[in-house]
């Protein structure tokens, strides 16, 4: 079970348990999200779940060689995230994560200078995609391939089709990392490609989205495996995008399956 610094709570010496730790009054945060008075909490689960998803992602390999990557998670019904602190998703611990509101102020814990640098990245995501829950950014290899190209993604693999993904990855022109340039590009790409769950950050990487952590991961691993067969693809001509007409037909089919739940004999 993760253990938290005796720092963070005065009931005694050593360490204490994430249960604990998340029971005790004074280890939770005394300070407002927002004004207007939401308090908010460590949100252990929620800080959990981020690193959970990123150690899928070190996991399957659908991140590059160094790790480098950043993770969000939106505070349910704030306008406050939890955001990575440190740019590798190498031994992520709770207390890794800061807690920031959408306009980047830092209202808990600390944030290094790389990551402090990409919160706009992940902020318009979540302001131009109310729906989003968890916000996760990487340098996926095959990916990035296609930003480095300056190719976006398009829907010929039938993954990206059930993880509602038929318009494809857009690509996002270049920006200074993190710059108001690189943040209205994202906007702009997100605005002109409606289903998907992903944006190609050009001469970057990638920027994946979901309702949660979990989702967000497998958006990223989605799109890693798209770009993977579509580069393979061109060995043999190149891949083709699914049918217009039949996209709908393949959401339709997951969706009553899906309806119908879980089989039994």
């Amino acid at each position: 079970m993760p253990r938290f610094p005796a720092k963070k709570c005065p009931t005694g010496p050593g360490n204490i348990s994430a249960a604990e730790w998340k029971s005790h009054k004074s280890c939770r945060t005394s300070l407002r999200a927002r004004e207007g008075g939401i308090m908010a909490i460590n949100h252990y689960e929620l800080r959990q779940a981020v690193i959970d998803s990123a150690n899928m992602l070190v996991r399957t390999g659908a991140i590059s060689m160094s790790h480098h990557g950043n993770f969000s998670v939106r505070v349910p019904n704030t306008d406050t995230i939890l955001l990575t602190a440190t740019s590798s998703f190498d031994n992520l611990k709770p207390e890794n994560l800061a807690l920031l509101d959408l306009d980047g102020k830092l209202i808990e814990g600390e944030i290094n200078p790389t990551n402090a640098e990409i919160v706009h990245m992940h902020a318009i995501v979540y302001k131009e995609r109310p729906d989003t829950g968890a916000v996760v950014h990487t340098h996926s290899t095959y990916a990035t391939s296609f930003a480095l190209a300056s190719r976006s993604l398009g829907c010929s693999y039938e993954a990206l089709v059930r993880s509602d993904m038929t318009d494809g990855i857009p690509l996002a022109k270049y920006g200074p990392r993190g710059s108001v340039e690189s943040v209205s590009n994202i906007a702009k790409a997100l605005s002109v490609t409606k289903n998907t769950k992903a944006v190609l950050l050009e001469n970057h990487g990638v920027l994946a989205f979901g309702v949660n952590p979990a989702a967000a991961a497998r958006a990223n691993l989605i799109v890693e495996e798209a770009a993977q067969m579509a580069i393979f693809a061109e060995v043999l001509g190149g891949a083709k995008n699914i049918p217009a007409e039949l996209l709908k037909a393949t959401v339709g089919r997951r969706d009553e399956f899906t309806n119908a739940g879980i089989r039994r004999a």
